[in-house]
């Protein structure tokens, strides 16, 4: 789970530093910055799955490197007159249960032991004991030879107050001039010079010896940002294929149903369910190989077969929504661009169900931007935060700490007992309280 991150430099996101809940909304009016917070997200998390951050910044990441740094009102040629520019990201995350027993399993096995019987003990002895790690990035950028390099990287463990802990040394840091990664169990640290065109934790590690880098590594690589597509993209046959991801646009749907109902029926059957209880009126999933091998995407309703070419963006964009969770391995950290497109409002209160259920749940994290003016008024209060630009720049605040009136959702009763500033978030977002 994010628990904190801290961004400067980047995109609007000059300054920013705030604690997430596990379900996180971001309302805002356009260009207020919601989008370039979920760019950092997946920025972060290819910088630990390419080779290289020429790699990382590949399409689908949103804009050219340049344009990733914060720039004033001069512009890209503001940063063109500068030798060097930088951003910084710093996150705190508390490594999901199934990343920490996945690394630990794999490293009992690379060394051939067993965990031990007596649970206590066992939990002394596993590898990865730090469940809270602070993991940051510095990029820089040489502006006049578009030259891209890492200038500083740094991982620790955390207490459970958030607080560095103090008893051990950081996994990895920058000393002087030079970045140690220290092998854990051992004195003396590799030693790496900095300006490398890949960060640090891009690189493979053997996990015995570098237990908590690794599972911080493979936190991050299970980070995704969708960008459902549903006007085209999610529409076309899929070449027959195993994939366990739909894409990050939506585009592997159908081969990944295909390929959820050939290995995991009851998975597949479990989608098709939550799909009936999101939509009654579809009663089934078809997916089918045409004559031409190619993967076919339909619906059922009832007796009726709808193909996926003809089907709503929202109904679309529902099973999209439904199938990201039920990959093998379903992701740890969910970005998604605005559920609710193309959704009837009727169906918007299951879609904010199905998401309060995950954030109970504890199992993925959700962080979703959205322009709907109702959404916000069926997620719990504490889920909320408002993207507002101030002076160019992004600020986010958790709506419960925003002094702008009543806070908490009132029944109709109580709104017509009270003051007419009483309004729920979907009056104020229309209101434009929340706008610059």
């Amino acid at each position: 789970m994010l628990k904190r991150i801290k961004i400067q430099g980047y995109k609007s996101l000059s300054d920013l530093d705030i604690h997430l809940e596990h379900l996180v909304i971001l309302i805002g009016p356009n260009a207020s910055g919601k989008s370039n917070f979920l760019d950092v997200l997946q920025l972060l998390s290819r910088l630990t799955t390419h080779r290289t951050l020429k790699d990382a910044f590949e399409p689908p990441y949103r804009g050219r490197p340049l344009e990733s740094f914060t720039f004033g009102e001069e512009g890209i040629e503001g940063l063109l007159a500068q030798e060097t520019i930088s951003f910084s990201i710093e996150v705190d995350i508390q490594l999901s249960a199934r990343i920490i027993e996945k690394v630990n399993r794999q490293i009992q096995e690379m060394k051939g032991t067993s965990p031990d019987t007596d649970e206590s003990v066992s939990k002394r002895l596993l590898p990865v004991r730090e469940e809270n790690l602070r993991y940051r990035i510095v990029l820089e950028m040489l502006p006049k030879l578009g030259i891209l390099r890492v200038a500083d990287e740094y991982l620790a463990a955390l207490n459970v107050d958030g607080e560095l802990n103090k008893r051990r040394k950081p996994f990895l840091e920058q000393i002087e001039n030079r970045l140690h990664l220290r092998m854990e169990g051992q004195a003396r640290p590799t030693h790496y010079e900095r300006y490398l065109d890949y960060s640090i934790l891009s690189m493979s590690h053997y996990p015995p010896h570098y237990p908590h880098l690794v599972a911080i590594q493979q936190e991050l690589a299970s980070w995704f940002t969708f960008y459902l597509e549903p006007r085209e993209r999610m529409r076309l046959p899929n070449p027959v294929k195993e994939v366990h991801q739909i894409g990050l646009m939506g585009e592997d749907l159908a081969a990944f149903l295909n390929t959820l109902q050939g290995l995991n029926r009851q998975q597949f059957e479990s989608v098709e369910k939550s799909l009936h209880a999101m939509i009654p009126s579809m009663t089934g999933i078809d997916v089918s190989i045409n004559k031409l091998g190619e993967v076919e995407l339909a619906l059922r309703e009832g007796e009726k077969r709808v193909s996926a070419r003809v089907l709503s963006d929202g109904t679309l964009r529902i099973l999209g929504l439904l199938a990201l969770i039920a990959a093998k391995e379903p992701p740890t950290l969910i970005g998604f661009e605005e559920p609710e497109n193309g959704v009837h409002p009727r169906r918007m209160q299951r879609i904010a169900r199905f998401l309060e259920t995950r954030m109970i749940l504890e199992d993925i994290q959700f962080i979703a931007t959205t322009h709907s003016s109702l959404l916000p008024d069926l997620i719990p209060p504490e889920s909320l935060y408002v993207c507002r630009k101030v002076d160019g720049n992004t600020e986010i605040e958790p709506f419960k700490m925003m002094n702008v009136g009543p806070l908490w959702k009132k029944s109709d009763i109580e709104v017509a007992l009270e003051n007419q500033d009483a309004l729920s978030p979907s009056e104020r977002i229309l209101r434009g309280d929340f706008d610059a």
